[in-house]
């Protein structure tokens, strides 16, 4: 997929987050808090809000990026780490879960999970890059 079509395809993705937040807004869908935000309409505006932003910067800049050998071969080997992780974390979560339930709503257990994942990612990136 060529970069203007990934532009494209952002900006469309993110003109339909806004318009399913305004609907459901409109429709009074998902009216607790969210997220910290009063409601999922508005957490759904406010991420398509950030996608238009996230969106509108890429298309402006123009960075051209070495990859080569090595750095396909530390983003594989830091993928595999992700890989395992979600394999142990999960194995992990359903354990706890046995002994005792697990009362977070979901949409804040997902959102540590992924985060824990972007820190995992990225830490053991730079351990690979330190050291190979």
């Amino acid at each position: 997929m060529s970069k203007n079509k990934k532009i494209v395809f952002m900006y469309v993705w993110s003109v339909i987050l806004i318009a399913l937040g305004l609907i459901f807004n409109y429709f009074k869908l998902g009216l607790r808090a969210f997220a910290g935000f009063s409601s999922l309409g508005s957490w759904l505006i406010y991420i398509g809000f950030i996608g238009l932003i996230l969106s509108s910067i890429k298309s402006v800049w123009k960075s051209k990026r070495k990859v080569d050998e090595r750095m396909i071969y530390i983003s594989s080997k830091a993928n595999r780490v992700i890989f395992l992780s979600i394999v142990l974390i999960s194995f992990i979560v359903m354990i706890v879960d046995g002994i005792k339930p697990i009362t977070i709503p979901y949409y804040l257990f997902m959102s540590y999970f992924v985060m824990g994942l972007l820190i995992i990612y990225y830490v053991s990136y730079k351990i690979l890059l330190k050291y190979n």
